[in-house]
């Protein structure tokens, strides 16, 4: 089974229907995948967060130097996109 690198976005909005029939709020998260990293990458990544997951403030924490080119090159592509309310899951799938 490979490792991927999701990117967790987590989405609330309010209604006025929810609200009036006191309903649970529409939130729910959204997972896309990012692609495919190494095992060793997968290992070095949630050995330096101790869990599974990081965002943008983490980022200075990674260790590049230790990781593949193609690695390196797909966390640096999906942390440009990222926000900052949302996460980079490391799955294996």
């Amino acid at each position: 089974m490979p490792w991927m690198l999701v990117k967790s976005s987590y989405i609330g909005y309010k209604t006025h229907l929810g609200a009036g029939l006191a309903h649970i709020e529409g939130d729910f998260e959204v997972e896309e995948i990012v692609g495919e990293i190494t095992p060793r990458t997968a290992h070095l990544l949630r050995k330096s967060f101790e869990r599974s997951y990081f965002t943008l403030a983490d980022a200075p924490l990674i260790p590049f130097e230790e990781l593949d080119e193609g690695d390196r090159r797909l966390i640096l592509k999906a942390l440009r996109g990222l926000k900052e309310n949302e996460k980079l899951k490391i799955k294996r799938r």
